[in-house]
């Protein structure tokens, strides 16, 4: 499978070439003598944890989303809103579906998302850590939790993106559905990514894409590598797959939606994760670089679309 490089790295020297296959092979071993598949049936097998700020016209289409393949609670931080999310937000509290958290925190995701898996690791199995703006893609299954089922060893699974520009829209339409109104994409899934976290492992450092759980092995202290959808350990963002393999699961990520959205994200909302996250979003050329390299199309979402428009007119 190919790979578009997101995340740039350096690591692809001889040395460090050497360097990532002794981490497989020892993320392997550990796995293999304290991997845990988990006794305990929790509450929830998939729920959602996510930082958001002025996303009400988003909030019910991607709600309703995810209930649709599965995820089965939503843990929303609220950072900064002045809409009306509140209000779209209740009947989903009401129902048990959402646990709404108000975080005013200046770059507070990490910090949220710490938070989150402390509060709930004994209550969910698993948690993907995603934005508003992106859309977990099945591509043969119709529910997460199938498609979960095969990964119940590894501490975290990390799905690629796949980037979606703005189809040439200067402005969102707010009654027609993101994954209806975006299709142009990049020909190739990206290296970067977000992850479902397996809450039977224990988490000391939270990220905004990897995660590695902190484990003793023969008393020294190291982590477990993530594995990607093929079960492939992942380091140092170089991607693994099998020659022929056909990917089953992207994380469909519409990072600016319309250019005007790309405008108000960039200059007014700011960025949840960090200075300098926010400093790369605003680096000149960033955008057309970006939006330039959209020369393909996915309608691979839109296989649910009909069903999602069924549920946001109950």
């Amino acid at each position: 499978m190919k790979y578009i490089t997101h995340v740039e790295t350096n690591k692809r020297t001889p040395f460090w070439t050497l360097l990532r296959y002794i981490r497989y092979a020892a993320s392997s071993l550990c796995l293999s003598v304290l991997g845990k598949t988990g006794k305990k049936q929790k509450k929830y097998t998939v729920a959602v944890c996510a930082i958001f700020k002025n996303e009400g016209i988003f909030l019910k289409e991607w709600l309703e989303y995810h209930l649709l393949i599965g995820v089965e609670h939503f843990y929303l931080y609220n950072n900064f809103s002045e809409d009306n999310y509140q209000e779209i937000l209740t009947p989903y509290i009401e129902k048990g579906q959402v646990t709404l958290t108000e975080w005013p925190v200046q770059f507070g995701q990490l910090p949220a998302y710490e938070d989150c898996f402390q509060k709930t690791k004994d209550e969910t199995q698993w948690i993907a850590y995603i934005d508003l703006d992106e859309f977990i893609c099945l591509r043969h299954e119709l529910d997460i939790r199938e498609w979960i089922k095969k990964y119940s060893k590894y501490p975290t699974v990390y799905v690629n993106w796949k980037q979606f520009g703005t189809s040439g829209r200067l402005q969102h339409d707010n009654n027609q559905p993101v994954i209806e109104q975006y299709t142009a994409c990049w020909p190739y899934l990206s290296n970067s990514g977000k992850s479902f976290v397996n809450t039977n492992y224990t988490f000391r450092k939270f990220e905004c894409h990897l995660f590695y759980p902190e484990i003793r092995f023969s008393g020294i202290k190291t982590t477990i590598l993530p594995v990607n959808e093929f079960k492939k350990f992942i380091h140092y963002w170089i991607m693994r797959s099998p020659r022929k393999g056909e990917s089953e699961i992207q994380i469909n990520h519409y990072y600016n939606r319309s250019y005007a959205q790309y405008i108000y994200k960039t200059q007014q909302r700011g960025d949840a994760c960090s200075a300098n996250s926010q400093k790369v979003r605003e680096t000149q050329g960033t955008f057309e670089r970006n939006e330039s390299r959209n020369t393909a199309r996915d309608y691979t979402i839109q296989r649910f679309l009909l069903l999602l428009k069924l549920r946001m007119q109950q």
